[in-house]
C-alpha cells in the first residue's frame, strides 16, 4: 500500500477541502476514496518518530477526514490548516457632523470660536 504524508490541509468555511502531500494536492473527496478502497494510505507526523494514520469517518451530514495524535477527540487535521495572513487597518478619524458641533455649542462642551 502506498502512503503519503499530509503536511498541511486546505479548509473554509465547510471543513477540509484538500490536503496537501509532499508530493501533490489532492482534494478531499479523492483522500477518503483512497483510504476507503485500501490501496492508498495518509497519515500525518506528529512529531519526528509517531506517525498518526488519517481515517476517513461516516457522521450525518456526510464522510470526513480525521486525524487524533494526543488521544483526544478533537480533530487534529484543523491545526495542519494554513492560517490566514492578518494585517492591521487603520481607519481614519471620524470627523465631527455639522449637528454634533450644534449639539456641543449649545450644551457648552465646545466653544464656538472654533
Amino acid at each position: 500500500m502506498t502512503e503519503h504524508l499530509i503536511e498541511y490541509v486546505a479548509r473554509d468555511r465547510t471543513g477540509i477541502t484538500a490536503v496537501v502531500t509532499t508530493t501533490s494536492v489532492i482534494d478531499v473527496d479523492t483522500v477518503i476514496q483512497h483510504i476507503r478502497s485500501g490501496h492508498t494510505g495518509y497519515y500525518v507526523a506528529a512529531d519526528s518518530w509517531k506517525r498518526t494514520p488519517v481515517r476517513s469517518m461516516s457522521f450525518i451530514g456526510g464522510t470526513y477526514l480525521f486525524a487524533n495524535w494526543d488521544g483526544s477527540k478533537r480533530n487534529m487535521l484543523h491545526d495542519l490548516a494554513f492560517r490566514s495572513p492578518t494585517r492591521a487597518v487603520q481607519t481614519p478619524p471620524r470627523s465631527e457632523s455639522r449637528f454634533e458641533r450644534f449639539l456641543a455649542v449649545v450644551f457648552g462642551r465646545l466653544s464656538s470660536h472654533r
